[in-house]
């Protein structure tokens, strides 16, 4: 398996929620925030994309997630970038790349 930072940034901007989960479920935990940002992307931009009134919920919960994520743990850690990267998520879901 290639390590997660081997994988060019444009090509996880391509791949799935499906894949991006999948991939992330076999990386021991200290990659996982290598990861993480693209899989909130693309999770945001499927679920919008499917349901336009899915935006708002999504990016209140990209807000609320983080906070939760520093109390309660998760794959990965609380980020920035991951929240930055939902909402983006969330832009093309609703208006497309």
């Amino acid at each position: 398996m290639s390590q997660a930072f081997d994988f060019d940034p444009q090509m996880l901007l391509q791949m799935s929620h499906a894949q991006l989960y999948s991939l992330r479920s076999k990386l021991p935990k200290e990659q996982q925030n290598l990861l993480a940002p693209y899989e909130h992307r693309a999770f945001a931009r499927e679920a919008v994309s499917e349901n336009p009134w899915m935006s708002l919920p999504i990016a209140a919960g990209a807000f609320a997630y983080q906070p939760y994520k520093m109390l309660m743990g998760a794959r990965s850690s609380p980020d920035l970038k991951q929240l930055g990267y939902g909402l983006l998520g969330v832009k093309e879901g609703l208006f497309g790349d």
